[in-house]
């Protein structure tokens, strides 16, 4: 049997060196590694930081843009509920003076038409003296059949007695295509049909006319006749489409 002999060196300080390396080195790493992540972990800190200051800035103008935006809309409502209100208040004010302007053009008309009225009575022209029709007016009813008229007689004041007598109308057309003249107390109905007067200054006379179908009137004649001896009957004519207003 053959014995080998192995002859190694000594070396005691090998050991404790390598772990003191070991452990050097170690050390080194764990001190690069950690001088890194803390030179990336503090500069990675600070842009985020640096980020939400940004952030907090733009919130911050964000925050004054729309606080000044929803001022401003609310100062453009205004205005508009200003000028609608406004509009509002000049188309009353304006429906109201149209309002007052017609009421007084129409009260004057009136009054135009009561000062005329009293100056026929008053003073009456030459030519137009003693009794006469003064106005004779129709206003159209439900249909174009029915009437109301109103009939007016005067009489200057120049004759100071009361004046009797009676008034015959009567309404000429075509019907059928032929000329025709209606009677007046034909067309209207109970005391209507005696338009008797009586009056010293003027009388006034209203009712109801009801036309018959088909009949088409062109003109109202009226014919007069008094008390007075030897007076001749007054006649006038009165055409339709000028006596006839709107209802």
């Amino acid at each position: 049997m053959k014995h080998t002999i192995v002859i190694q060196r000594h070396r005691p300080w090998l050991r404790p060196a390598l772990i003191a390396g070991g452990s050097a080195a170690l050390a080194l790493g764990g001190f690069a590694l950690y001088s890194y992540t803390r030179t990336h972990t503090v500069s990675d800190f600070e842009r985020a930081q640096l980020e939400v200051e940004q952030l907090r800035d733009e919130r911050r103008q964000l925050t004054r843009d729309l606080r000044e935006a929803r001022k401003e809309v609310a100062d453009l409502k205004d205005q508009v509920v200003y000028v609608q209100r406004s509009g509002e208040i000049d188309t009353q004010a304006c429906g109201e003076v149209k309002n007052s302007l017609a009421s007084l053009q129409a009260e004057a008309a009136d009054l135009r038409e009561q000062l005329a009225f009293y100056r026929g009575i008053v003073s009456p022209d030459l030519s137009k003296a003693g009794v006469r029709i003064y106005d004779l007016k129709l206003t159209r009813g439900a249909d174009d059949r029915s009437y109301r008229y109103e009939l007016a007689l005067i009489q200057s004041v120049r004759h100071d007695r009361r004046i009797d007598g009676r008034i015959d109308l009567a309404i000429e057309g075509i019907q059928g295509g032929a000329r025709q003249s209606l009677r007046w107390d034909n067309l209207v109905g109970g005391d209507a049909k005696n338009l008797l007067f009586s009056f010293k200054y003027f009388e006034e006379f209203s009712g109801e006319l009801h036309l018959p179908p088909g009949f088409k009137p062109l003109r109202v004649s009226a014919r007069l006749v008094t008390d007075v001896e030897g007076a001749p009957p007054v006649e006038d004519q009165f055409d339709w489409a000028k006596i006839v207003a709107s209802p």
